[in-house]
């Protein structure tokens, strides 16, 4: 970052009232925890980059059903186990 951005940032932080200073350090904390994060999909266990791989291969293939019909056939499930 360039030192004129940086002068910058801390004559505005200076600039505030001291009971903002705790809001700007969480945020810059929080700022660093963002930027730190590395894609979740790389992170994910075996067993669930597999389950996500058969969820794609059953979409390529037509084993689908629309909103209406999973709701039903939860409906039917739920249904067929309070009787």
């Amino acid at each position: 970052m360039p030192s004129a951005t940086v002068s910058k940032i801390n004559q505005k932080i200076k600039s505030l009232p001291a009971d903002l200073l705790q809001e700007v350090d969480q945020y810059i904390d929080f700022l660093k925890y963002r930027n730190d994060q590395s894609d979740w999909s790389k992170s994910i266990a075996e067993n669930q980059f597999l389950l996500i791989e058969k969820g794609k291969k059953d979409i390529e293939e037509g084993r689908i059903y629309t909103h209406k019909e999973a709701k039903q056939k939860i409906a039917d499930y739920i249904k067929s186990k309070t009787q």
